[in-house]
This record gives structure tokens, sequence and C-alpha cells, in this order.
């Protein structure tokens, strides 16, 4: 690989029906356009250590196990930058066979906006924060639930931080009912392409 090329990997459900890594399955030339036909999504919420993790890891579970032509990244609009996914968010993922890899949360940048296909926001105050500080960069950023179901605009998915495992879980049961929608819409606009 040359140095100039940045890597990313694929999660798939493994015989176990859990998810794992596997190897290389695009590259990032220096201009940051992928050299494949994967198409990026990136999911934003505030601190990038529960959320947007979660929904990141649950999304590329899911496309991989079906075969979707797209990745999921994830950042924070006010990010605990290089700190790992919460042990609550991870416990609740793993309760539901989904394994976070390694995980450092990221502050979204324009860099960021610009690689990714689709930006999706955890609610409408990162949707807002997101369009205040990247203007035209963000014609493709939307609240998830608004997205993936047509929920309306206003419709978020509350924060755990801090909070008890059962906040946790039940985000783990929003963002899939959420990312699963997500999943079944891209597959339907690819077919239409």
């Amino acid at each position: 690989m040359c140095p100039d090329q940045k890597t990313y990997q694929r999660v798939r459900p493994s015989e176990h029906g859990k998810c794992s890594r596997v190897g290389d399955k695009g590259r990032l030339d220096q201009g940051g356009a992928r050299t494949d036909n994967q198409r990026k999504v990136l999911f934003v919420c505030t601190a990038n250590v529960c959320r947007s993790p979660m929904a990141e890891a649950i999304f590329n579970a899911l496309a991989g196990e079906g075969g979707l032509g797209w990745r999921a990244e994830s950042a924070g609009v006010a990010a605990l930058v290089d700190e790992d996914i919460t042990p609550n968010a991870r416990a609740a993922l793993d309760e539901v066979g989904i394994y976070a890899n390694e995980h450092r949360a990221r502050q979204v940048s324009e860099e960021m906006l610009e690689e990714a296909d689709l930006v999706l926001g955890m609610g409408p105050r990162h949707v807002a924060t997101l369009r205040r500080r990247f203007g035209d960069l963000s014609e493709r950023v939307y609240a998830l639930p608004e997205y993936a179901l047509g929920a309306p605009p206003e419709e978020g998915i509350p924060d755990p931080y801090g909070q008890t495992m059962t906040a946790f879980r039940a985000s783990v049961r929003q963002l899939l009912e959420y990312t699963e929608a997500l999943v079944g819409r891209l597959e339907r606009e690819g077919a239409l392409r």
C-alpha cells in the first residue's frame, strides 16, 4: 500500500452471528476519493462516544451482512477526542451481538463532510450545528430518524451518556430500528440506479 493511501475495514457477521473486522475492502486516494464503489455515511452525535459509534457499528454489521456497498464512520460536534466508546455503549451492543471495533472519538471536520455521501445526525441539534458550521457542505445532512423513517425533523435519539444501562439499551433499540430502515432505503435507492 502506498503511504498516501488510507485503508478502511468492513465488518461482517461471523459464523456465530457476531461481527468482526475483515481485511481491506477499499482504499482512499491522496485526495480522499474512494478508489472502489463503496459509499460512505457519517453518523454524528455530540461527543462521539455513545450514539454515533453505536450507529456506526450497527450500520456496518447490517451493511456487511447484506452486501450493501456502503460503509459508516462517526464523529461528534463536541467530541471527546481520542476517547473510547463508553463501556455501557459497548455492553449494549454486545447484548445484541454487535461488537464495536476499536474506536477513538473524532471531532467532525469539513474534510469528513466532503468525503461522506450522506451525513446523519442523531437529532435536530446536530443537524443545525453542522449546517451552521459548514454551510454549503451540509446539503447531505439529515437527522437519522427523519431520513430513515420520515419522522418529523424535530425527532431525535436521546443521549444516554452518563445514564444507566436501561438508557443505553433503549438507544440501541432505536438505532437498530432506524438503521435497519436506513439500510432498506439505501438498498431500494441502489436498485433504482
